[in-house]
């Protein structure tokens, strides 16, 4: 009975092999990810999805700028389009007016033109053009493991893993991230034909490898990765000369120079903003971000998803990251008897980490680990493997190899059976935060009267939600006011005061801009709470302490700066209005329970204070439907 049992599992091990080792097993694994992805076909359109609709519509159907699919990403550049801004009511009005968001992805804007243009109204056969970008993600992937790797069925493996990581669920679910797609797609097609060149004197792959990341730099900037493992590939994987090794570098590096100087001259790149960080506008802030996120991505592409700290208070993320770091030495320790046996593993985790360099200037997300699963995913399968047939870099002291039987256990439970369900949440994921953004933007005034009326809303989680809410009701074909200004914002309650007939005073507890995860002080704060997920997106509009006294005028109305947290930031505003407080052309609302609702002004000399913000975030929302206009 033992021996039949042993043999029975001999020959499944065999079977499982023999198909993973399958010459077509690349196409296979691509279809895999799209059917696993297919959820999001029915998504819809989501969060920055409107805007991008709205900026590529002709005829104009919003008081918004039509902008070439070519400068598509390109938010805001300068400080006039700030003050246009802030006037029209798409940023805040504490935003910085050194604000710069603008990056270069002209390839992926030509993609939603395609998109906008052929079929406007029917969104699921634009995730689908997503799904196929995700495909040749996939494919390309699975066909340089199949390069690199022997035997055939860990490369196989290597691409098993990298179809089913349910981290890149929400780079495949949301039209708004394609960029990342498009941009892994050429860059991992230029590793491809580097290696050609390199391994097997295949002269196209000279000139094919810079023409392949330069497309995917002009997809989107998370191709810089792909630098990090061309690097890594010269130092590890090239069996060439060392003068040679350096040498074939150029033809991509030029391709990289190239690329920095144009988006340098032309003032591409991110500045005064706290979610994004440049490595060009301030090399030292960008330094200690690394330090700050890198740990957390990388846990995220080995054991938890790395924006699980933005659902943590201050303290509970400070563990979060103390923990990331120690899972980076466990891994070091788990990985370290592969990684001095084998050139191509030192390949891989070299280039895993250089790529979470560049991942880091934006908060951290799993879907930011496109580029760093290559890595990963060749690192885990030849661990794996390694394990499975007792390779003999295998250390034998029982220190190391029950704990790191316990881990690869872990490691195949998470990233084999529990991965592919949580790629087919990636829609969900995406949903649940749209739903949000949704319902708030439905709740908004609409009526006739509203296209000349301004929208006061004095309390909402986050800026972000509400300077969405006018584009999401234009491309309802809905009425949208003339202006929508934020007073307050965050999750904590806000008091009002109203000290005459055109002034009103706003206090969020706790201060404009509080740092992610910080509750006021003196406030019990739960160790997780879904809320928290708000707070890090009013700092998308700055990143610095603003001035006592500081004002900000916008046509009809004021806006002075007239108390400070101990930290610089604004702990009060007040605004001063041309015009009474109860004329007819304000509408002045606020939030309550996922949705904005009518806000009754207090008398002169009173004062009100609005509850914390509560969100519904388990209730499934409908939008509107969009009229045939």
């Amino acid at each position: 009975m033992h021996l039949d049992i042993e043999t029975e599992r001999a020959d499944g091990s065999t079977r499982t092999r023999r198909w993973l080792a399958h010459r077509r097993l690349p196409v296979v694994l691509a279809a895999m990810a799209v059917v696993l992805s297919a959820p999001s076909l029915w998504l819809g359109l989501q969060v920055d999805d409107y805007a991008l609709r709205l900026a590529l519509a002709r005829p104009a159907i919003a008081p918004t700028e039509v902008r070439s699919p070519l400068r598509l990403f390109e938010l805001v550049r300068d400080p006039a389009q700030v003050r246009g801004g802030v006037a029209a009511g798409f940023f805040p009005w504490w935003t910085s007016p050194d604000l710069r968001i603008a990056f270069f992805r002209p390839l992926t804007g030509l993609t939603h033109w395609v998109d906008f243009h052929l079929w406007p109204r029917q969104p699921w056969i634009m995730h689908l053009q997503s799904l196929l970008w995700f495909a040749l993600v996939v494919l390309a992937v699975a066909l340089l493991f199949h390069r690199l790797l022997t035997p055939a069925w860990v490369a196989g493996l290597a691409g098993l893993l990298y179809a089913v990581d349910d981290a890149h669920g929400m780079a495949a679910a949301w039209l708004a991230n394609r960029n990342a797609l498009v941009a892994a797609a050429f860059g991992v097609l230029a590793l491809l034909a580097h290696d050609r060149w390199r391994r097997d004197g295949w002269r196209p792959g000279l000139f094919l490898a810079p023409l392949a990341l330069a497309l995917g730099l002009c997809g989107g900037e998370t191709a810089v990765a792909v630098g990090g493992y061309l690097l890594a590939y010269a130092l590890f994987v090239d069996h060439g000369p060392r003068r040679s090794r350096i040498v074939s570098l150029l033809p991509t590096g030029l391709v990289g120079v190239a690329w920095a100087l144009v988006y340098r001259a032309f003032a591409f790149g991110t500045q005064s903003s706290g979610m994004y960080i440049s490595p060009l506008g301030d090399p030292a802030q960008f330094a200690r971000t690394v330090v700050e996120r890198a740990p957390l991505l990388l846990c995220g592409q080995w054991l938890l998803p790395s924006e699980l700290h933005l659902l943590l208070s201050r303290d509970a993320a400070r563990i979060m990251w103390i923990g990331a770091v120690v899972l980076g030495v466990v891994l070091a320790i788990l990985l370290g008897p592969l990684l001095r046996h084998d050139r191509v593993a030192r390949f891989f985790a070299g280039g895993m980490l250089l790529s979470l360099i560049p991942a880091s200037g934006a908060f951290p997300d799993d879907r930011l680990l496109i580029l760093a699963g290559v890595g990963g995913s060749g690192l885990l399968a030849q661990l794996l493997a390694g394990m499975a047939m007792r390779a003999p870099w295998l250390p034998r002291a029982r220190a190391w190899r029950w704990p790191a039987t316990g881990a690869a256990a872990v490691l195949v439970l998470l990233h084999l059976i529990l991965a592919p369900v949580g790629l087919m949440r990636g829609a969900a994921k995406m949903r649940s935060f749209g739903d949000v953004v949704n319902r708030a933007a439905a709740s908004l005034p609409s009526d006739a009267n509203v296209r000349h009326q301004q929208v006061l809303i004095v309390q909402t989680p986050a800026a972000f939600v509400s300077v969405l809410g006018p584009l999401i009701q234009a491309a309802w074909r809905h009425a949208i006011p003339a202006r929508t200004l934020v007073l307050g914002s965050g999750i904590f309650s806000t008091t009002v005061e109203r000290p005459s007939d055109r002034i009103l005073r706003v206090r969020p507890e706790g201060g404009y801009l509080l740092p992610e995860g910080q509750a006021p002080q003196g406030q019990p704060q739960p160790a997780f709470d879904l809320r928290y997920m708000f707070m890090p997106f009013d700092h998308l509009y700055r990143d610095g302490p603003m001035q006592l006294g500081e004002m900000v005028v916008i046509p009809g109305i004021t806006v002075e700066v007239t108390q400070l947290t101990s930290d610089g930031r604004p702990a009060e505003a007040t605004f001063t209005f041309d015009r009474p407080l109860d004329d007819t052309s304000l509408r002045w609302v606020r939030w309550s329970n996922g949705v904005y609702v009518p806000f009754d002004l207090p008398a002169i000399g009173e004062t009100v204070a609005l509850p914390r913000i509560q969100v519904p975030l388990l209730e499934p929302f409908s939008r509107p439907i969009e009229s045939s206009d």
